[in-house]
């Protein structure tokens, strides 16, 4: 049993649904058009997609674990950190693949002079978002978690740490507090996710 096994199952059970999928589509078809017109719409272009990936990136484990959908791989004895590592990979996987290809689209629109989509913020933007995201819904699932994300972005301390903050901002600018900020708690919620699945019992759910 490896990862790339593990990917491929909860690629097969649809853990991202293809609503989610085809908002992306949509997305990244609009940030083409967008940066196509002006390539130093990139911030603009990427921020839909960020904001969908803070609920796709939700897609909850413990929930349907307890209901037997991952009985498969749980009683395969596969290392359950390969089997969080996996889930963790195809939940952020769509948004991350969006976010590169907007990277690219900016960089051939501009012929090279544009590259915010590959700013240091950027990249902790997306790659701390999607952590956070998916670590915090392991211990719910994705209707929590999306409710969740609802009301945090209402709290007025929300503007000053939200990721859309640092969107095309570099390590010296002024945000960079935000941006190690939003690294460290990527780091921090990662791994206390994954000590949680490899060590925390999942006892299913009762048959109704």
């Amino acid at each position: 049993m490896t990862v790339v096994y593990a990917v491929r199952y909860f690629i097969v059970v649809s853990l991202v649904p293809r609503l989610f999928l085809a908002g992306f589509i949509v997305a990244a078809a609009a940030a083409a058009v967008r940066l196509t017109g002006n390539p130093t719409r990139a911030v603009e272009s990427l921020t839909p997609v960020l904001l969908l990936q803070l609920f796709v990136a939700s897609s909850g484990y413990r929930l349907p674990a307890r209901r037997g959908h991952y009985d498969l791989l749980v009683t395969s004895g596969a290392p359950r950190w390969q089997i969080a590592v996996a889930h963790c990979l195809v939940s952020v996987a769509p948004g991350i693949v969006s976010w590169l290809c907007i990277g690219v689209l900016e960089l051939v629109a501009s012929h090279g002079a544009q590259t915010a989509s590959f700013a240091a913020g950027t990249f902790a933007a997306f790659v701390g978002s999607s952590l956070v995201a998916w670590s915090a819904a392991v211990y719910s699932s994705r209707t929590a978690a999306a409710i969740g994300w609802l009301l945090v972005m209402t709290l007025p301390v929300a503007h000053f740490m939200s990721p859309l903050r640092i969107l095309g901002t570099h390590a010296d600018h002024s945000d960079r507090f935000v941006i190690l900020f939003v690294s460290g708690m990527a780091v921090l919620a990662f791994v206390t996710a994954v000590t949680s699945i490899v060590r925390g019992a999942t006892p299913l759910e009762a048959a109704q």
